[in-house]
């Protein structure tokens, strides 16, 4: 059995440049003749992930690229991955979850100390007390977030 090597792969990109199709080329895509070759993998690809933003006949090397997690950047070729800085929603959503997180197993524990209680019998006056002041509390730091 012999090996090949493979020198090009036709690969499809999302509007974020991820790859998220690709096909190996196994004849040269630079030669005049084999445009139609190139343009019936295109349309492979095409058929296969119709939301690509580009649709691109890459080389070995940018492809090795592209799986060590690069993408394809607005000049064409691989670079690095750069998240896009959150939205003021996101980082909103972030603090709201931060400050439940914070309270959540204070409010837990009362609870269950809470179903203790009344299982005993016990008053739970003091419980229920601290209870709505931490949410109060909660929900201020919320809102003020």
């Amino acid at each position: 059995m012999t090996s090949t090597n493979v020198d090009y792969y036709c690969a499809a990109f999302d509007a974020d440049g991820k790859r998220i199709y690709s096909a190996i080329c196994d004849f040269d895509p630079t030669k005049d003749k084999n445009t139609d070759k190139v343009q019936a993998l295109k349309d492979k690809a095409k058929e296969t992930v119709s939301d690509a933003a580009v649709i691109e006949i890459i080389t070995a090397e940018d492809f090795n690229a592209y799986l060590d997690g690069k993408v394809r950047g607005s000049d064409g070729k691989p670079t690095d991955y750069i998240p896009p800085e959150p939205t003021e929603t996101e980082k909103k959503t972030a603090t709201i979850n931060a400050i439940k997180a914070k309270y959540n197993s204070q409010l837990d524990a009362m609870v269950t100390a809470r179903v203790k209680a009344t299982m005993l019998g016990a008053d739970t006056s003091k419980i229920d007390a601290n209870y709505k002041n931490t949410l109060a509390a909660m929900a201020t730091e919320i809102k003020n977030a």
